[in-house]
C-alpha cells in the first residue's frame, strides 16, 4: 500500500505546481494572543488536505482513517445528530434491528465498500457501527417514528453550464457547521483482493479523486474517475427512508468505479435487487467526449415502496442548456420533509432565476457569481456567517474544456481558489492493471478566474 498526503493552504505569495499545491508563507489576519507565541486559528481554515493512496478497499480505508483519525474523531464527537439521536436509537432493540437489516443488504450488494468503511473505522480507531450509523442518516429516526430535530437549511447546490464557450459543473458543499474543516480529498487507486469479491456489484480496479466528509466514504459529495465520469451529489430529504435498503452513501460510492457509460450509471443508481434507503440527486457529465456533442445529465433517485429497486428519473441538458439542482425533487413524486432544507432550496432556486432572468449563465465568472452569492438571509446560496447552523464548506468547479477541478474554501467572489487538480490524473501514477485504458491527455495551464 502506497500513501501520501498533501495539505493545501492559502498563502501571501502564491505559486502553483501542476498538481495544485501552493507554497509560501501563510497569511495571518489576527494579532497573536497575549502571552502566546502563535496567532489564533480562525474557524474557517484555508486548507484542503489531499490524500494519495493505493491498495485494496480495506487498505485504502485504513490509510485514510489513520491519516485523518483526529479529524474523524473530532467530527464524530461534534456531530449532534449522531450523539443525540442515532447512537441512543441504536441502543434500542428495534433500532439495532433496523441497523442490522441495512448492514446485511449492504454487505450482500457492496461487500468491498463495507470493507472500505471497516478499514476507515479501524484506521481512525472509531467503532464501525458509529460510521455506519452516520451513513444510515435519518433511516433510524424516521423508521422509529421518533421526532428528530430540523437540521436547518442543510444541503448543496449544483449548477451545470453547457454553453458553446463554457462547459462547467459547479457544486457547493453545504453541511452542518461542525463539518467545517472536517473534510478532505481522497485520490485513490484501488486494487481489490479476493476477499472483497462476491458482491452483487462486482469489485473492480478503481481510480478516482473525490471529496469525502470525515468518517464517510468518498463519493457522496463530488468527484471524478479515470473513465471520465465527473459528478456531484445533492441530498433529497425524504420523509420516509426505507428500512432494509442500502444507505445512499454506498450507492454513490459505486459511481466512482463506473465506466463513463450512461446505462451502467443508471443501473448503479437503480440498484436492482435492493434499492436506496433514502433520496438524492446526481449531476454529471463525461469528460472524454467531443465538446460539440457533450450532454450533461441530472438524475433524481428515491426509495421505491414495495419494490427491490430505486426509483430514478433522468433529465438531459445539451448544448445551450443550463441546470440548477438543489435539495428538493423537481420531477419524481415522493414525500419530502417540510423543513428548512426545503425552504432553503426554494430560496436558492429563486435567487438563481433572478440572476439569470435577463442573462444566461455562460462563463466561469457567471457560475461564481451564482454559487458565491450571499444576499439572501437566512438562506443564501453561499453560507459563511460565523453563527450559521449550516455552512458552505467547499465550492468546486469542474471545467470540462480546461479539464480542471478548482476549489475554494471561502467565498469565490472575494477569495482566490485554494486548489486545482487536473481531471486527467497526471498527478497520479498510471494504473498497473489492464482494466483501465484511456489515452493520457496533456496537462492544461493553471487557471485563475478573473474577479
Amino acid at each position: 500500500m502506497l500513501t501520501a498526503t498533501r495539505a493545501v493552504i492559502v498563502f501571501a505569495c502564491l505559486t502553483m505546481a501542476n498538481c495544485g499545491i501552493f507554497h509560501a508563507m501563510p497569511v495571518v489576519d489576527k494579532q497573536p494572543v497575549l502571552g502566546s507565541c502563535c496567532p489564533p486559528i480562525t474557524r474557517r481554515q484555508n486548507s484542503i488536505p489531499v490524500h494519495y493512496v493505493t491498495g485494496t478497499h480495506y487498505e485504502v480505508g485504513f490509510s485514510v482513517g489513520r491519516t485523518f483519525g483526529s479529524i474523524i474523531k473530532e467530527y464524530v464527537r461534534l456531530y449532534e445528530p449522531l450523539q443525540s439521536e442515532f447512537l441512543p436509537m441504536y441502543a434500542q432493540p428495534e433500532g439495532k434491528e433496523i441497523y442490522e437489516e441495512s448492514l446485511k443488504s449492504t454487505q450482500k450488494y457492496f461487500p468491498q465498500y463495507v470493507n472500505e468503511l471497516q478499514g476507515l473505522a479501524d484506521g481512525a480507531e472509531v467503532p464501525f457501527h458509529v460510521l455506519f450509523l452516520m451513513a444510515l442518516d435519518d433511516t433510524l429516526p424516521k423508521n422509529l417514528n421518533a421526532s428528530s430535530k430540523d437540521k436547518g437549511p442543510i444541503g448543496c447546490t449544483s449548477l451545470i453550464i453547457n454553453q458553446p464557450n463554457a462547459q462547467l459543473l459547479g457544486h457547493t458543499e453545504d453541511a452542518l457547521s461542525e463539518t467545517t474543516n472536517n473534510y478532505y480529498i481522497v485520490a485513490a487507486h484501488v486494487l481489490p483482493d479476493e476477499t472483497e469479491m462476491g458482491g452483487i456489484f462486482q469489485a473492480r480496479e478503481e481510480k478516482f479523486e473525490a471529496l469525502a466528509y470525515a468518517g464517510h466514504l468518498p463519493g457522496y459529495a463530488s468527484g471524478h474517475n479515470y473513465y471520465g465520469l465527473v459528478f456531484s451529489i445533492n441530498t433529497i430529504f425524504v420523509s420516509k427512508p426505507l428500512r432494509g435498503k442500502i444507505p445512499r452513501e454506498f450507492i454513490t460510492r459505486a459511481l466512482l468505479s463506473s465506466r463513463a457509460d450512461l446505462g451502467e450509471i443508471l443501473d448503479i443508481l437503480t440498484n436492482e435487487g435492493v434499492g436506496t434507503a433514502d433520496g438524492f440527486n446526481v449531476n454529471f457529465g463525461f469528460l472524454h467526449v467531443p465538446k460539440e456533442s457533450r450532454v450533461f445529465h441530472t438524475v433524481e433517485v428515491t426509495p421505491k415502496t414495495d419494490s427491490d429497486r430505486s426509483e430514478v428519473y433522468l433529465a438531459d441538458f445539451g448544448i445551450g442548456n443550463n441546470s440548477l439542482h438543489t435539495n428538493r425533487l423537481l420531477h419524481l413524486k415522493y414525500p419530502e420533509l417540510d423543513e428548512a432544507a426545503y425552504g432553503s432550496s426554494l430560496s436558492r432556486e429563486s435567487r438563481y432565476k433572478q440572476m439569470t432572468a435577463n442573462k444566461t449563465a455562460a462563463s466561469i465568472q457567471d457560475m461564481l457569481e451564482v454559487l458565491g452569492n450571499r444576499e439572501d438571509d437566512p438562506w443564501p446560496v453561499f453560507s459563511d456567517k460565523p453563527d450559521a447552523r449550516v455552512s458552505t464548506i467547499n465550492l468546486g468547479v469542474f471545467d470540462f474544456n480546461k479539464k480542471t477541478w478548482t476549489m475554494w474554501g471561502n467565498d469565490p467572489i472575494n477569495n482566490s481558489p485554494l486548489l486545482q487538480l487536473p481531471l486527467t490524473f497526471t498527478d497520479l501514477i498510471d494504473p498497473v492493471g489492464n482494466d483501465i485504458n484511456i489515452n493520457r491527455i496533456e496537462v492544461v495551464d493553471t487557471f485563475y478566474p478573473d474577479k
